[in-house]
């Protein structure tokens, strides 16, 4: 195996505008693909910072209600600052907690899928 870095992983939205404008507005994220075709094909990826393992935002079209949502956990260098500045833009994030892995903070992005962020 060869394998050196994961590539992107895929969250279930039911609007990929909002998802993309909450990714990008709110958590600063990079635009790396928007190639969306008109037949339901689409590629739309965001990421922290390029280069980095991206976030690919899919129309969600289980309709069934299985599965449960994607959760992500991303690194940070100032959680403080991160969850304040979550809150000022409308974002409902809980208080950082600590953890033995260093201290956490939690919200969901507009499709309910949880997120968290780590300051180890």
């Amino acid at each position: 195996m060869h394998i050196t870095r994961l590539q992107f992983v895929s969250v279930p939205v039911a609007d990929q505008d909002a998802a993309r404008d909450f990714y990008i507005g709110v958590l600063g994220f990079a635009l790396i693909e928007d190639t969306r075709g008109p037949h339901g094909q689409s590629a739309l990826v965001v990421a922290p910072a390029p280069g980095t393992c991206g976030v690919a935002l899919v129309v969600d079209t289980r309709h069934d209600g299985l599965g449960a949502p994607v959760h992500l956990q991303f690194h940070t260098s100032d959680l403080d600052a991160d969850v304040a500045a979550l809150r000022a833009a409308g974002v409902a994030a809980g208080d950082p907690q600590h953890t033995p892995a260093g201290r956490v903070a939690s919200f969901t992005d507009v499709d309910g899928n949880p997120i968290s962020l780590l300051q180890p």
